[in-house]
């Protein structure tokens, strides 16, 4: 029988597996078109913004679209 703790752990590890996946796409293209500065950022910047690019890749897709 499944609970709603288990329900919202599933969901939260979906929304964070998509989070990481989402992070590689942001390293390779969709950082740039955010903030030009970000290219060429050496990979320890890369590192400390991977939480919170995992945590709030939602947003970072909303703002993408907006600038495409």
């Amino acid at each position: 029988m499944t609970t709603i703790v288990d329900i919202f752990l599933i969901a939260l590890a979906i929304y964070l597996i998509l989070g990481v996946f989402y992070s590689i796409y942001f390293y390779a293209k969709g950082g740039i078109q955010i903030d030009k500065r970000v290219k060429g950022a050496p990979w320890h910047f890369k590192l400390i913004i991977f939480p919170g690019v995992v945590l709030f890749w939602s947003i970072l897709v909303k703002k993408r679209m907006k600038k495409s």
